[in-house]
């Protein structure tokens, strides 16, 4: 018996098409295990009203999470942040992808950076074929767990 998988995709807005593009590769790439990469542009209800807690929620449903940084990530990401704090506390696996930024950029800024993104394991965006197979792999665990 087959199970959907839900990866949350956290990003600025400002990264739509990036975003876009990592979507549509996750879900091909992971056909065959029957995984939905979520994004709010796409996914989001246009009627949902509590968009916070909906956004909890998704967190919360998903095998795991990618978080792409970039630099609007840090100028304007408390949407983000909040996100990565609810993977934290729901214990969801999250992939961290810098893009067009780098881990030595995100240490010297003073101010904007949560903790739990600095003592993560970050990978730049050239290395998203990479964390897709983690991705997988973690997949591939849980559904010997389930059994």
């Amino acid at each position: 018996m087959s199970r959907e998988w839900q990866i949350f995709i956290s990003y600025s807005s400002q990264n739509d098409f990036e975003v876009s593009l990592l979507q549509y590769a996750i879900e091909t790439l992971l056909s065959k295990e029957d995984v939905t990469a979520w994004t709010f542009q796409r996914d989001q209800s246009r009627s949902e009203k509590e968009i916070a807690e909906s956004l909890k929620e998704r967190v919360r449903e998903s095998v795991a999470m990618l978080l792409l940084v970039s630099p609007e990530t840090l100028d304007a990401g408390a949407t983000q942040w909040m996100e990565l704090a609810y993977a934290d506390a729901f214990e969801v696996p999250t992939f961290i992808l810098l893009h067009r930024i780098d881990y030595q950029d995100l240490r010297r800024r003073e101010h904007g950076v949560p903790p739990l993104l600095l003592t993560s394991q970050c990978n730049p965006a050239s290395s998203w074929k990479e964390v897709v197979e983690e991705v997988r792999d973690l997949i591939k665990s849980k559904e010997r767990e389930n059994g």
